[in-house]
Formats: structure tokens, sequence, C-alpha cells
């Protein structure tokens, strides 16, 4: 994937969590919120009817105005501004609060209108209310009483468990998402660390292996008989050798994501060169040669295709082809290049994976009928993705193989 990629992707990633984590953080406030409304409506609610309840007790008229004023999120003061029985008082707040189902322990004070210093205070368990047989006896004619709801805030969140869950679903979200850009970053350090390996290695060696072939061609000049035998086996392996170094080389140049320049050739000429060619590097194997070629030109990269039609005359070769036809023809704005041989073939299950790297056709278990690293046809599909071609497979066991090369020609 390309660097420009991976940061968009990042980007996008990164924007759609925000988004996500604001959406989140927003709805938990207004859920808040609203459970806060809540909670203060039922408050006042059951403190109103406390009020109504100790007027009734008082035989004092109905206040018309608000009495309570709300202090804070959970400190309410109520102005009764009357004799206040403290028996009657903490049994009214606690019958009122568990009528409109609040659960929160709960602390109560009375003040003297006159001092406004607290006479009287406590607090209230109402999971296990505990029955107090002595309270004080105010004497004073004016007292108006606070209530305090210390633990609030700790039960509102009690209580949205399923923004809980949303949050927790979020943060598994969050971390799934750092882990996988970790991952993602270190594969691309990692391959890019193996690409850059394996160019320095193919250039190292090929330096020595164009020595080794020149100090070959001098020697088999000066040696004849015996002697040229060995040095044609030396040059045979080095051209070997040459051969799997530039395959791991273009392997490697193949992932670079950059542009491919394109030129005008003709395609009958570069095919009959290509056969000369391959019938120079085959010169020892028994093959039989068919070209047919109609003449046209082609806009392409002539390297590239080089990889792809090169690439399949070796593969044929390689697995028994001894018959190699190789057709061209133009179709409208298509090219199509054809190459059949009469080898093996390629079993149904092995056709789509042959494409893939360092993926040889398993003779049998772990053990391959023909040696080589597997880039052949890996090399193949990279150069027709950079040439936006397509290529066609029909094949059967015994009876060889066909690959059509499809090219767009304007």
């Amino acid at each position: 994937m390309k660097s420009s990629n991976i940061r968009i992707l990042v980007v996008l990633a990164i924007v759609t969590l925000i988004g996500i984590v604001s959406t989140q953080i927003y709805w938990i406030n207004r859920a808040i919120d609203q459970q806060d409304q809540v909670f203060s409506h039922n408050v006042q609610v059951a403190l109103r009817n406390v009020v109504e309840s100790l007027c009734e007790a008082n035989g004092k008229q109905i206040p018309s105005g608000n009495p309570i004023e709300q202090v804070s999120g959970n400190y309410f003061i109520v102005r009764t501004n009357d004799r206040i029985d403290l028996k009657t008082l903490e049994y009214l707040i606690t019958a009122e609060v568990r009528e409109r189902s609040i659960t929160d322990d709960f602390e109560y004070g009375v003040y003297d209108c006159q001092s406004d210093q607290m006479v009287y205070a406590d607090n209230v368990n109402l999971v296990s209310v505990e029955h107090k047989d002595f309270f004080p006896e105010l004497k004073e004619e004016e007292y108006y009483f606070g209530v305090y709801f210390p633990s609030k805030s700790k039960s509102i969140i009690g209580g949205m468990d399923l923004w809980k869950f949303t949050t927790g679903l979020t943060i598994v979200v969050l971390l799934f998402f750092g882990y996988g850009l970790f991952v993602i970053f270190k594969q691309k350090r990692l391959s890019e660390v193996q690409k850059d390996f394996i160019n320095n290695v193919t250039h190292e060696l090929k330096t020595p292996l164009a020595t080794l072939s020149l100090a070959t061609g001098t020697l088999s000049e000066k040696f004849q008989g015996d002697g040229d035998k060995y040095i044609q086996i030396i040059s045979q392996e080095t051209e070997r050798l040459e051969n799997h170094v530039e395959k791991i080389l273009k392997g490697a140049m193949l992932d670079d994501r950059s542009g491919i320049p394109l030129e005008k050739i003709h395609l009958d000429e570069y095919l009959d060169a290509l056969v000369e060619r391959s019938k120079q590097q085959y010169q020892r194997k028994m093959v039989e040669w068919r070209l047919k070629s109609e003449r046209v030109s082609l806009i392409t990269n002539p390297d590239l295709l080089d990889n792809v039609l090169s690439n399949l005359i070796d593969n044929a070769i390689k697995y028994g082809g001894s018959v190699i036809d190789i057709n061209a023809e133009n179709e409208g704005k298509k090219v199509m290049i054809s190459i059949t041989d009469n080898g093996t073939g390629i079993p149904k299950d092995q056709q789509k994976k042959i494409f893939n790297k360092f993926y040889r056709v398993p003779e049998s278990k772990d053990q391959h009928n023909v040696k080589g690293f597997g880039l052949g046809l890996y090399i193949v599909k990279k150069s027709l993705q950079k040439l936006k071609a397509k290529l066609d497979l029909e094949s059967t066991v015994g009876l060889g193989s066909k690959f059509t090369v499809t090219l767009s020609n304007g």
C-alpha cells in the first residue's frame, strides 16, 4: 500500500474516531443532564409534599410561592418558617423520597430562622432506616430545613448501564484501532527493510557475477578440449545464477508504485526479436517455435511487456513444453498475445495460487519438480498490473497451458 494511501486511511480513521468519541461524550453529557433534571424535579416534588404535610399538621395555610430553593445540584433548602417536629420531618422526608424512587441516602439539617444557626442534623440510610426513639424538642416557632444528597453523582452514573456499555465498546474500538495502526506501520517498516535488503543483496551479487562471466569468456578463448567443457559448465551456471538474481531484483522493483514510461513499438518486430532471443537462451533444449503475429503498433512499456512474455515462455519450457505457440492479434482497441505450450499443465486448484509471491506448484507434498524461487508468475502479475493489462489462463493437466495477455491500445 502506498504511503500516501496509508496516511489518508489513518487521517480518515482518526477523524472518524474523534467524531465517534465526541458524539459519545455529547450524548453522555445529555444523558447526565437529563438524569440530573429528573432527580431535581423528583426531590422538589417530594419536598413540596413535605411542606404541605407540615402545614396541615401545624394548621397553617400552604404557602402560595415556592418555598424550595436548590442551592446546588444536590443541596435543597426548604423555607417553612414554622414549627417543626423532628420525628415527623424525618418520617415525611423519608416517605416522600422513597415514593419518588429516590434511593440515595440523604442528610438533613434544621435551622433557626432568627439566628440562622443549625439546631439539629442527622443522616438517613434508606436501605436500613434506624428507628430512633428520641428526638430533641425544638421550642422556637420558626425553623427551616435543608436536605443534602451526598451520593447523587454516583447514583446517576450508576444508573447509566447502557452508556457504560457503549463507552466500554468505544474504548475497545480505540484500543483495536491503536493496535491496528501499530501493526500497519510495523509491517510497512518490515516490508521496506526487506525490499532494501533484497535490492542491496542482488546488486552486490550482480557485480561478481559480471566479473565471473567476463573471466569465463576470456578462459574459453584460451582453453580447448576438456578444459573448454568445464568452462562451459561454469558459464552455464553463471548465466543461471544471473537469471535468478535478475528475477529477485525485478520482483523487488515491481513493488514500487511509481509511474511507468510508455513508448511505441511494432509488435511483430518485437515478437520476432523475443523469439530469436529465446532460441538462443534455450538452444540446449529441443523446442519448436511457432510465431504468428499481425503487423500492429502498440503503445506500452517494452521492459514490463518483456517481463511478462519472457517469464511465460520460461515457465512453459520449464514445465515440459516442447512446442511454443505465440500468437498476436489486434481486435479494435485491444491487442491479445497468447502463449500456448504442450507441457504438463496446471491443476485447477492451483491456477489461482501460481501468481502468489514465492509460490510453486508442488509435485508432491513439500517437493517440487522444477527448482526456482516462485517469482516468475509473480513478476508477470505485477508487470500486468502496471501495464493495466489482463491475463487469462486455460490449462489442463497433461495437455498444456495457454496464457492470453490482453493489452489496451489507445
